[in-house]
Parts: C-alpha cells; sequence; structure tokens
C-alpha cells in the first residue's frame, strides 16, 4: 500500500512542474508579443519589401501571425504578404483560422481587415494598416559554407 506522504509529495512535484510549464509559456507568449516585426520576420528568415496599397488576385493559401499586431499572409505557395495592423487583435495569436475582407479579389491597405472569429462575442475584426511583400532568405548551410571560403 502506498502511504499517503508519498502521494501528497507526488501530486506537489506535479503541480510544481505545471507551475514551470505555465510560467515559460506565459513567457515565450510575452517574447512573441513584444518582440518587433522586423525581428520576428527576420527570424523567421524573411525579408520585408516596400509597402504596397493592395494585393490583387489574391487567395488566402496559408497563415501565420507573428505577434497581435501583424500576421504574414500567403496568397500562393510562394508570396507571401506581411499585414501589419492598426491596432491589438487580441485572439490573432490563438486563432485556428482566419479571413480577410476585400473588394473584387483585392485586399486594401486602410480599407480592409483580417477578420479572427471569436464565437462568443461574433468576429474581431482587426483592421490592416500597412502590406509589405516577404521574400525568404536562403539560409542553408551550404550557402555559409561559400560566404566563408
Amino acid at each position: 500500500m502506498i502511504n499517503k506522504p508519498f502521494i501528497a509529495l507526488l501530486i506537489s512535484f506535479g503541480l510544481l512542474a505545471g507551475c514551470a510549464s505555465v510560467e515559460q509559456a506565459e513567457q515565450e507568449r510575452h517574447a512573441l508579443e513584444t518582440e518587433p516585426v522586423d525581428t520576428a520576420i527576420n527570424e523567421l528568415g524573411y525579408i520585408k519589401g516596400d509597402p504596397v496599397k493592395q494585393v490583387n488576385d489574391w487567395n488566402l493559401y496559408n497563415w501565420r501571425a507573428v505577434n497581435p499586431q501583424a500576421a504574414i499572409i500567403w496568397t500562393g505557395i510562394n508570396r507571401p504578404y506581411l499585414f501589419t495592423l492598426q491596432r491589438r487583435c487580441n485572439n490573432l495569436m490563438f486563432a485556428e483560422t482566419i479571413g480577410l475582407t476585400n473588394t473584387a479579389s483585392t485586399v486594401r491597405a486602410g480599407l480592409d481587415a483580417i477578420v479572427v472569429p471569436n464565437p462568443p462575442t461574433g468576429p474581431e475584426r482587426c483592421f490592416i494598416t500597412e502590406i509589405y511583400p516577404l521574400t525568404k532568405v536562403d539560409t542553408s548551410p551550404d550557402d555559409k559554407k561559400t560566404e566563408e571560403s
């Protein structure tokens, strides 16, 4: 038979481990939310081009939240854009799906929005302030060897 102090000790260790995991997740979330957008996209392997006013003939191929005020949206397999938002979009970091408003298949900065479903209170509209085309930077180990030679 297992004694009660041993069970209490096991439960205590489990609670401490759970608290450490929650604290680490909180620290990582805070780092993501406060990291400058340019740093975040560079860490993802992209560089930002000059802003564009709109994206024509777009398709929501894929997306990724950068922080609560920015998202990368791919309009095709090799066509990523950085969308910056007017203010914090509180549910963006936790959303499983998003939508974009558009007119005649054109998404415009200053007019359209990323729409994050939020079932308890309805969708959250996060208005787009700027759109930047992104270019993938090749950081393969072979390139580094060539540069060092």
